[in-house]
């Protein structure tokens, strides 16, 4: 296979109709995107072959290969490429089913400009591609982890799955939360449907109401046609309310009574739809404390707080950071063509000292940014703001690990000292040891 030509936010158009390339390319490229465009879907795949394209847009009805027949092409090309389908009216159905096939939205036409370059600028720089290339490249584990913690995770999730009770999935930004409510609903009785994910911190409220609930044609300006919303599009299925801490007391109000009636009605409209949607809800927010706060509905709590689930960061289990590391290393030396490469021990000694605040995310992108760089077999990471361990070049492996089990031991430590304002029996609780034992530690590590 020819090496593919890399150009940020690279845009390919797909339609049979010579005119409607052409407007939308101008359109995009007035956008400042770099357009490639494609008559058809043979074409359309020997340019995501040769090129790194950011988004696809197809058109839905086309001669010989169709655009849902691209679609399902492209996702086994590239899972991770979002696509948005284009559509009349009379093919609506279509471009929902397309949707449920994980096309990443539709746009019917004729289109509004605004209306589709707002679309375009959030699948690109959606995230949802690298999360669900983790979790395929996974090979059905949720997170790579055998730690009691995450071990715990994955008794939760076996346990939950079958149940139709709403989830509260918490924890830091990176941690994974996406991928536990993937998990839950391809283990759950609606796994073959649809699984809609609506970040709810990305939109304000005009446009995050009709995400949500969809609207009828006219309800407000550039609305030239009727669109369902996320709510309908995951009938049968699952949606993820990603980020539901930082949605306003207005919307909160308004999503309540759509839990409470399981009955959505579209902006400018008067139908209400019934919905069979299992609903799963995900922040990186203390809830409960927004509720004393009045920032958060105590009665919404309630509603999304049937089940519980808390992702733990990268910080609290750091005993699983080598089967991480070593994971995206596998992954990143294959997309790139690399030899197989490992990790030297001073570097891996780096990451284990290191607390990680962006998480697994962070730690991800570390990885990916070693493996690009690095000339040698063995990975060289050097983590900003973190001094290198002194070592001496006769040192041995085992010297190098048991310095690197000491620096952890003496991290998590402190970190338990931290979180309990010193109080040794309570941070010895939190650790699972004696306190005579976090005494002698104390005094081992001279943390006195």
């Amino acid at each position: 296979m020819e090496e593919r030509k890399v150009t940020k936010d690279q845009i390919l158009i797909v339609d049979d109709e010579e005119n409607m390339r052409s407007i939308l390319a101008r359109l995009l490229t007035s956008a400042g995107y770099a357009v490639l465009t494609a008559a058809g879907a043979a074409e359309a795949m020997k340019l995501v072959n040769k090129h790194a394209v950011a988004l696809t847009i197809t058109d839905l009805v086309m001669p010989g290969t169709d655009g849902m027949q691209l679609l399902i092409a492209l996702k086994d090309t590239d899972p991770s490429m979002p696509v948005i389908m284009l559509t009349a009216y009379g093919t609506i159905e279509t471009a929902v089913a397309a949707m449920k096939k994980g096309a990443y939205d539709y746009v019917l036409k004729p289109f509004d400009n605004d209306e589709i370059l707002f679309v375009v600028k959030k699948a690109i720089s959606s995230n949802d591609f690298r999360r669900c290339k983790w979790y395929r490249g996974a090979s059905g584990n949720l997170l790579i982890g055998t730690s009691e913690k995450m071990t715990r995770i994955y008794e939760l999730v076996d346990k939950i799955a079958d149940s139709m009770g709403t989830v509260l999935i918490s924890g830091e930004t990176g941690t994974g939360k996406e991928l536990v409510a993937r998990e839950i609903h391809r283990r759950s009785s609606r796994g073959e449907g649809p699984f809609i994910c609506v970040n709810c911190a990305a939109l304000p409220d005009t446009l995050l109401e009709s995400e949500l609930f969809g609207y009828e044609k006219g309800a407000f300006t550039g609305a030239i046609n009727s669109k369902p919303g996320r709510f309908e599009l995951a009938h049968g299925g699952t949606i993820l309310l990603d980020e539901i801490g930082d949605m306003s007391l207005l919307m909160q109000t308004k999503l309540l009574r759509v839990l409470q009636d399981k009955m959505v009605t579209r902006l400018g409209g008067t139908e209400s739809n019934e919905i069979a949607v299992r609903i799963i809800a995900s922040t990186n927010k203390d809830i409960e404390r927004a509720c004393h706060e009045e920032q958060f509905r105590q009665d919404l709590y309630y509603r999304i707080n049937v089940l519980n689930i808390r992702i733990p960061p990268l910080r609290e289990h750091k005993e699983d950071i080598p089967d991480i590391a070593h994971y995206f290393i596998e992954h990143y030396t294959k997309r790139d063509n690399r030899p197989v490469q490992t990790i030297a021990p001073e570097s891996m000694t780096q990451l284990l000292a290191y607390d990680w605040p962006g998480n697994v995310r962070e730690l991800e992108n570390t990885i990916e940014r070693a493996v690009v760089l690095s000339k040698d077999r063995a990975i060289e990471i050097e983590i900003p703001g973190l001094s290198k361990p002194i070592t001496e070049e006769s040192k041995s492996l085992r010297d190098s690990l048991r310095s690197t089990t000491q620096e952890v031991e003496k991290q998590a430590i402190a970190n338990a000292l931290r979180e309990c304002n010193g109080n040794r029996s309570k941070a010895a609780k939190k650790l699972g040891i004696s306190r005579r034992t976090i005494i002698n530690k104390i005094k081992q590590y001279n943390m006195t």
